[in-house]
């Protein structure tokens, strides 16, 4: 699906699923379809929370935790991407990838 091309952001992971749960690619990841479901109810649940404060349009979300970084992305109506990454200090570089992203299904 094109996920190797991240592979240069310093990513550890990525995981690219539909709106509905389901795991469409995945890379260097373990418990995929777990993650996956997860990954959804979080998406919709900050989606809900943004609407509520009057906000629209989520695109991103980011975790920071004291090992690294998850980027949530949503690519379009229908796929989310997931991508980890330990190295900090290449988040610039992966949502600029990410950006121009072009996963073919």
């Amino acid at each position: 699906m094109g996920l190797g091309k991240l592979e240069k952001t310093g990513l550890k992971t990525a995981l690219v699923f539909n709106k509905n749960g389901d795991v469409i690619d995945s890379f260097k990841i373990e418990y995929a379809i777990n993650i996956a479901a997860m990954s959804n109810i979080i998406f919709t649940m900050c989606k809900e929370m943004l609407e509520d404060m009057q906000f629209s349009g989520l695109k991103q979300i980011i975790l920071k935790t004291d090992s690294g970084l998850l980027v949530g992305n949503k690519l379009n109506e229908d796929l989310f991407l997931i991508t980890t990454t330990n190295d900090i200090s290449k988040l610039g570089l992966l949502l600029k990838v990410i950006d121009n992203l072009d996963l073919k299904i």
